[in-house]
C-alpha cells in the first residue's frame, strides 16, 4: 500500500518491546483526525531507545526517537511485515 493507514493494516501487531529493526511504527499525528497518517521504519532498538527514520514535509528525511514527547504521544502501533 501507498498510505500510511492502509500499510497499517498489514502485517503482525507487536509490542514496543518486541520492535526490532526493519519494523514499521505507525502514528496519529493529526489529533483532529481518528486515521493513521504517518509511518517509520525501526533502524535500531537498544536499552529501551527506539530509533526510526521517517520523511517529514518541512525537514524531509530524518532520524528520530520515540522517547521524544510528540512522538510518543502520537503513537498507535508496531507491525512486523516480514
Amino acid at each position: 500500500p501507498r498510505v500510511s493507514r492502509d500499510m497499517a493494516k498489514r502485517g503482525k501487531e507487536i509490542s514496543l518491546s518486541k520492535v526490532k529493526k526493519g519494523d514499521l511504527l505507525f502514528f496519529r499525528t493529526n489529533k483532529s483526525r481518528r486515521n493513521i497518517n504517518h509511518v517509520a521504519l525501526v533502524i535500531s532498538h537498544k536499552k529501551g531507545q527506539i530509533r526510526f527514520v521517517h520523511a517529514t514535509s518541512s525537514r524531509g528525511v530524518i532520524v528520530s526517537s520515540l522517547s521524544e514527547k510528540y512522538w510518543k504521544n502520537a503513537f498507535v502501533k508496531a507491525t512486523k511485515i516480514l
